[in-house]
């Protein structure tokens, strides 16, 4: 089997504990260079490979360093090519660049498009052409910019979500000004972190590793809009401690369209009659199932998968590590599929040999209810999720340490988001975002390791912004569990390992009313009609002043924060402050100046 870019050689020893949720494998690497797409073979040797069509007619390579990328595409034509940026994925606005081989010699020119129509020549060519060859294949181009090129027609790099637009036609244009249409079948768009995509860590090659499989294992998939389905497993002994290094998503075909995404917890106890159970989750847990307060994975739509760090591990096996998991799917089912059965799941490589660390993972943002609202008519409507000093400062306390730090997130949110920021203060000072991605694609996330790993202190605080576009919206969106509803968290593996695992903020007010006027709170299903609304019908939501009001209010509100966590044999732990957050005493961060030329 392959596994992006890694081939396996392995034999199973299934575990026989009733119906076989979970093997074991034995593994051997050998390392498949990104070069090997289909047979392409590109002028060097890249660290990155993608296929940007479903045809597999457009190949792209790219390397990158602290200042330039690198890219070469192959292309089935031996026409024109376009390829490109976007902030939303549209071909306008977009930087781009075209280029065609006609009669032995290449033509290309940085372009950007002004409208729906073609892109026109930009006065600073930034975009340089290193080679171009027809072949029989197709068309070769190969070229370099600048992560910041300074130049207001183009568009800057980050470590966030780059939306890569990419066309092509069967034919060359007649010259550089008398560019073709390329028709509706030949163009498209892929998300994908140009800086920031995972890399296999060298030590990986090195290791022994077993395989854990958690799979759905024939499940049928309720003919509904939303399911949260949990599944149990009673991880058999590994005879002693072990770490999860890795771990990406297995799919049964053609049902990859219907997962938005995985969770797997850990929870106390030891439950062998839950081993291969399952049941409806989230708001109503299955009854007599343990409570998993232990995020251990997560992954979503559009993620593939994960390595940690070659020096640190999430512990596995060990006599303190709970050894019972819950794998909760979120099945999206909008048009109410019947009968399609499912095995996909999270497949996760385990090593006996230690690393130097232990992973823990910790979740902030805005508590996942309907009290999140988000007024209609916004362009830019943001959200604001905190994790309190007060948590953090519990959370070092706890394990007898003054400081930890995060090596990876998962900026998390529903269909309505197009950014996401996670933002990070320290004694009245805001410190660089610890993930900031304006171009946020609900159909593309994952957890991605950060360029630097980022210290937490005693005193630090959080606040998850998610940014919200609802101009075709009528009435308030809530947050909820469908993708229809929206969320606002980020998920952070970090050393050492805390023994908090959640920190989240509500508006306090929003929580007072439901318990003086429903009789209920904010998770019951008769609560949340009620809630709502009262909410939609509380102002006139059409209104830009009602909005503007509605936002100032909000940022008024006290906020409940919660803090959650579990002490050794699986007690929890839960504390709560209330208070108002005032950002107007904090000093904003300032990003560096890019090094542009004074004109």
């Amino acid at each position: 089997a392959e596994y992006m870019g890694i081939k396996v050689v392995y034999s199973v020893d299934y575990f026989n504990m009733g119906e076989k949720l979970i093997a074991l494998l034995v593994i051997l690497y050998c390392w498949v260079p990104a070069n090997a797409l289909s047979g392409i073979t590109p002028t060097e040797n890249y660290k990155y490979s993608l296929v940007l069509d479903n045809k597999d007619n457009y190949f792209l390579f790219w390397n990158t360093n602290s200042t330039h990328v690198t890219f070469e595409v192959h292309v089935r034509t031996h026409g024109y090519v376009g390829f490109g940026l976007s902030p939303n994925g549209n071909m306008y606005p977009a930087d781009v660049v075209v280029g065609w081989v006609k009669n032995g010699k290449a033509y290309f020119k940085d372009r950007h498009t002004t409208g729906h129509s073609p892109p026109i020549i930009d006065p600073s060519q930034d975009w340089h052409l290193l080679h171009a060859e027809e072949n029989n294949f197709g068309t070769v181009l190969k070229f370099v910019r600048k992560i910041d090129t300074c130049d207001p027609n183009d568009i800057a790099i980050n470590y966030g979500t780059q939306r890569i637009i990419y066309s092509y036609h069967p034919d060359d244009p007649a010259d550089e000004d008398s560019l073709v249409y390329h028709g509706g079948d030949r163009r498209g768009t892929k998300s994908v972190s140009l800086l920031n995509q995972m890399q296999v860590p060298d030590t990986v090659a090195k290791e022994q590793v077993k395989v854990v499989e958690f799979r759905a294992n024939n499940f049928i998939i309720p003919d509904k809009d939303t399911t949260y389905m949990c599944f149990g497993y009673q991880l058999p002994d590994l005879g002693g401690k072990h770490h999860m290094i890795e771990f990406e998503p297995v799919f049964t075909p053609g049902n990859e369209k219907l997962l938005h995404h995985l969770v797997i917890q850990r929870c106390p106890g030891n439950h062998p009659s839950l081993h291969g159970a399952h049941g409806e989750c989230f708001f109503d847990w299955p009854k007599d199932w343990p409570r998993c307060p232990e995020i251990f994975i997560a992954w979503a739509t559009g993620g593939g998968p994960y390595y940690l760090p070659s020096y640190a591990g999430y512990s596995v096996g060990a006599p303190d590590d709970f050894p019972f998991y819950v794998m909760q799917i979120h099945y999206d089912n909008p048009d109410h599929k019947s009968g399609v059965i499912d095995s996909s799941g999270i497949l996760m490589r385990i090593t006996p040999v230690l690393r130097q660390y232990d992973v823990g993972t910790l979740v902030i943002g805005h508590e996942v209810n309907t009290l999140q609202v988000i007024p209609p008519h916004e362009q830019g409507f943001v959200t604001e999720g905190y994790c309190a000093s007060e948590c953090i400062d519990k959370s070092l306390h706890d394990i007898g340490v003054d400081e930890f730090k995060i090596i990876s997130a998962f900026q998390h949110a529903h269909l309505l988001a197009s950014g996401i920021k996670t933002r990070h203060f320290r004694n009245g000072t805001e410190l660089e975002p610890i993930q900031d991605d304006p171009n946020y694609d609900f159909y593309f996330q994952e957890f991605r390791n950060l360029p630097q790993e980022v210290t937490v202190k005693k005193g630090d605080s959080f606040k998850v912004e998610c940014t919200y576009n609802t101009m075709k919206r009528s009435e308030p969106s809530f947050g909820g569990l469908s993708t229809r509803e929206e969320m606002c968290e980020t998920i952070m593996y970090h050393y050492p390992r805390l023994k908090t695992s959640v920190c989240f903020s509500s508006p306090n007010n929003y929580i007072e009313y439901i318990k003086n006027n429903t009789n209920g709170n904010s998770y019951s299903d008769d609560v949340i009609p009620q809630f709502r609304s009262y909410i939609k019908q509380s102002r006139d939501w059409s209104s830009p002043a009602e909005r503007s009001a509605f936002q100032q209010e909000l940022r008024s509100m006290p906020l409940r924060h919660d803090c959650m966590g579990t002490e050794k044999g699986g007690n929890y732990t839960f504390e709560q402050y209330i208070y108002v957050e005032d950002d107007s005493t904090i000093t904003p961060y300032t990003p560096p100046k890019p090094a542009c030329p004074i004109v």
